[in-house]
């Protein structure tokens, strides 16, 4: 191959892998869209600290032993300065319908009270007699 048609496209072949690579199914935990929206009017109050992870954990953590094969994750995905997005997933739950369940909490930061405030909620559920029971839902597990 000439050395001048070299460079455009090996730049063509990057463009493609960067947004295949954009295109992957972990991004689905940022889409606020595939989440069912939690009342955060029942939990008022409660949703407010020092650490968006420690407020999460305190809202939707497991409180009770689990003799399984039980995983607690928490994670921050997106943060800005006042704002940042926590993903809960908890997978191998003792329940016959439910595998997993995941929380997206979004957070911001009050500057007059410095603290974190829960803004935003959402649940999924993953579950075993589903078709797809690696996939993510908001529907009833069967």
């Amino acid at each position: 191959m000439d050395r001048k048609y070299r460079l455009p496209v090996l730049g063509v072949g990057l463009t493609i892998s960067l947004i295949l690579m954009g295109c992957n199914s972990s991004d689905d935990a940022l889409e606020k869209s595939r989440y069912q929206p939690l009342n955060i009017a029942e939990i008022k109050g409660k949703g407010i600290g020092d650490d968006p992870k420690a407020i999460a954990l305190d809202l939707f953590g497991n409180k009770k032993t689990v003799e399984s094969d039980f995983t607690e994750e928490i994670k921050v995905i997106e943060q800005q300065a006042f704002e940042k997005i926590v993903i809960l997933t908890q997978m191998n739950l003792p329940d016959d319908k439910i595998r997993g369940k995941r929380y997206r909490l979004e957070f911001k930061f009050d500057q007059s009270t410095g603290k974190w405030n829960l803004k935003e909620a959402g649940r999924q559920q993953s579950c075993y007699r589903s078709d797809k029971p690696t996939d993510w839902t908001i529907e009833p597990c069967p």
